[in-house]
């Protein structure tokens, strides 16, 4: 299947959508909170998320090495930087992530991931298609064959791939990078979705919320969370009034147009696969 804007555009429209983004909000937090540190810390922001999927991206592709990694998208395209590429390798080789032959780490240096990495994507790319397959029955079948390994390297690479051509779906300026671009932001995120009034005419309208519960839920200070916060003021995107957080529309725009491009990027990706 293709993606068009439209076609994302239409996916917000659809009745189902709103319950589909809280299951799935729902579904990253409890899988986040379930992890082991460095498993969260994997995925803890967009950037460090986006260097993960390069990497089973790359190793779909047979070509895992130092120098492939800083020539993908997420260095490519100005999400992270090459420095940050290269302290996320020290600490994942460090930890057991990534497996690396001894001595000094070449740009040639062919790299695998551990089964513990791979269980980790696994599990959140399974997420995001169960949210696909509420939209796209033809995704369903993915679900039973993720934890056959060529399998799952096919739907990573095609998604992996759709992110790279598709760019315009996943820009980096816009305000959701609020959140995505910082440390548990996005866990921030979808703990304010679950807060959410069932009554709302948006996604992200207002709720009741402390510093204390966003930080249990990013598994981040309270100090982390206030400067969030300070940060979302000071951009017009967001307004506290006591202890009842406001969201702007545009930020709730925003999230909507990200949670149905990765849905629509997940469901082509596995249809793709199962061809």
């Amino acid at each position: 299947m293709d993606i068009t804007v439209q076609e994302v555009a239409a996916l917000r429209a659809r009745p189902r959508f709103r319950t589909a983004v809280e299951t799935y909000a729902a579904a990253n937090l409890d899988g986040y909170r379930a992890r082991p540190l460095i498993e969260r810390w994997m995925v803890s922001d967009m950037g460090r998320s986006s260097i993960s999927g390069a990497i089973s991206v790359l190793e779909g592709q047979g070509r895992l090495t130092p120098a492939a990694l800083m020539a993908s998208r997420p260095v490519t395209g100005g999400e992270v930087s090459r420095g940050r590429v290269r302290a996320y390798l020290q600490r994942a080789i460090a930890n057991d992530l990534i497996l690396a032959p001894p001595g000094p780490l070449a740009p040639d240096t062919v790299l695998t991931t551990s089964p513990r990495f791979r269980a980790t994507m696994k599990l959140i790319l399974r997420v995001t298609l169960e949210a696909a397959a509420s939209f796209w029955p033809a995704v369903a079948p993915a679900l039973d064959r993720m934890e056959e390994e060529a399998f799952y390297q096919r739907v990573s690479r095609g998604l992996g791939k759709i992110v790279v051509e598709r760019a315009d779906l996943f820009p980096i300026e816009r305000p959701l990078w609020l959140f995505h671009g910082r440390d548990g932001g996005g866990r921030m995120l979808e703990d304010l979705i679950s807060r959410q009034r069932p009554d709302r005419q948006r996604l992200l309208d207002d709720c009741e919320v402390t510093h204390s519960a966003l930080a249990r839920a990013s598994h981040c200070s309270r100090a982390h969370v206030i400067q969030l916060l300070i940060d979302g003021e000071a951009q017009g995107l967001l307004r506290r009034e006591g202890r009842k957080l406001i969201v702007a529309p545009e930020l709730s725009e925003d999230a909507e147009r990200f949670y149905a491009a990765i849905f629509a990027a997940a469901a082509a990706a596995a249809v793709a696969a199962l061809a």
